[in-house]
């Protein structure tokens, strides 16, 4: 029995999942992770009067403001023209609060806009604080890598009916920690370029606002926009023709339906 060209065949009729089922599954995933995080930032938002918060969130709203606070740390661009003051809430209860403050110059029919971010406090104030956005992050990345190594499926999975598989055993109820692990990283390989650029651009200007905006600094970040765009549509023209996309392929797995 040649069980090598069985499990190839196996793997290569495994109907992959399309666009929206990924897109689904992931966006269920967000919402069950990130919830109760915004939930636990708002109690420490009220606990400790803005200095721990979240900043990113399901619920945020955005306004102008006219006089921008004096004594400002880091400064904000020299002759800012706008502030804009954010709150992210949960079911009403604040959980972040932050202010940018920027300038925005037109030439032409180019528009450049330079800003700075600043993190407040209950009473609006800028303050040092301390944000548990990367906490949030890391833990999404935790459950979708043990829930994959594990049984293949997150929680978004199963309600899409879709699953992870290796494509080396591809009946087996899980996935290597190893290629589960991998298939994340992997899929921003194609920004590699893009990164080492805007890394490039930052050591050159100093990293100052200001200095982040002149000509050759906006044409590096033009260039590695477009390289990042560029990798992002080959990512979604593989997924929308239900081919394995480039991460998947690098990492020995595949997203099939269920």
């Amino acid at each position: 029995m040649n069980t090598g060209a069985t499990t190839v065949a196996a793997t290569t009729e495994s109907p992959r999942a399309g666009f929206w089922r990924r897109f689904l599954s992931l966006l269920i995933d967000v919402i069950v992770v990130m919830l109760p995080f915004q939930a636990v930032a708002a109690v420490l938002f009220a606990a400790t009067a803005g200095h721990i918060q979240m900043q990113s969130g399901f619920f945020k709203e955005c306004q102008n403001g006219k006089d921008i606070p004096q004594a400002l740390s880091p400064p904000p661009p020299r002759d800012s023209n706008f502030m804009r003051v954010c709150r992210t809430s949960f079911f009403g209860a604040t959980s972040g609060a932050s202010l940018i403050v920027g300038r925005v110059t037109k030439e032409g029919a180019t528009t450049t806009t330079v800003s700075q971010g600043y993190m407040l406090d209950k009473e609006g104030t800028p303050i040092n604080g301390h944000s548990i956005d990367w906490i949030a992050q890391l833990g999404l990345l935790v459950y979708l890598v043990a829930m994959i190594s594990k049984t293949g499926k997150t929680l978004g999975a199963r309600v899409v009916r879709v699953k992870v598989i290796d494509t080396a055993n591809p009946g087996a109820a899980g996935v290597p920690l190893g290629k589960a692990i991998l298939r994340y990283p992997a899929m921003f390989i194609g920004d590699v370029p893009a990164f080492a650029l805007l890394l490039y651009g930052l050591a050159v200007s100093g990293g100052s606002a200001d200095a982040m905006f002149t000509a050759g600094f906006f044409q590096l970040l033009m260039a590695a926009l477009l390289l990042g765009g560029i990798w992002s549509i080959v990512l979604l023209v593989q997924v929308v023709r239900k081919t394995d996309p480039y991460y998947d392929r690098l990492a020995g797995t595949a997203v099939v339906r269920d």
